[in-house]
């Protein structure tokens, strides 16, 4: 299963759907602070949920694919900028194998315990290593992919060496 999984674009139109056209997949996340209503177009290609600066209700805090075994949330009701281990807890709770998350601005994959908790990044205000990236990941081979807002590959991630 591919999915791709994009974070904090803070009101910026259009890269989404750039996202969206260049590396749709089998699911499609946004993972908050993207200040668009919930209905807006660019939105309505994703499975989404609410970020600190979103002020639409509709969105919901968290969510989950059981196809994917993929929770996921914005992170700012899970204390992810201190450590993934609440995230990695809730995970827990609806028996995934991944957790996503944004918030902090920073792309990061790493291994809490057994969950695989992945931030792409943000799109448009990187505070990280890595420049403005989304990621897309294979769950068949377990490589997570980072990609620039060029849409041109800045790192891959073999979750398995993690």
């Amino acid at each position: 299963m591919k999915i791709l999984i994009v974070s904090d674009n803070h009101g910026e139109h259009g890269i989404g759907y750039e996202a969206f056209g260049r590396n749709a997949g089998d699911l499609n996340i946004h993972l908050g602070d993207s200040e668009l209503s919930y209905d807006d177009t660019e939105m309505a290609h994703f499975e989404r949920v609410t970020g600190n600066v979103d002020n639409d209700s509709r969105y919901p805090v968290e969510g989950y694919s059981e196809e994917a075994q993929a929770f996921y949330t914005h992170g700012h009701y899970y204390d992810i900028k201190n450590n993934r281990e609440v995230l990695a807890d809730r995970a827990r709770e609806y028996n995934a194998k991944y957790a996503f998350y944004g918030h902090s601005h920073v792309a990061k994959a790493e291994k809490v315990g057994d969950i695989y908790c992945i931030n792409p990044g943000s799109i448009s205000n990187s505070k990280g290593e890595l420049v403005e990236s989304y990621a897309v990941l294979d769950t068949s081979s377990n490589v997570v992919t980072f990609l620039g807002r060029d849409h041109k590959v800045l790192r891959e991630v073999d979750l398995d060496t993690l």
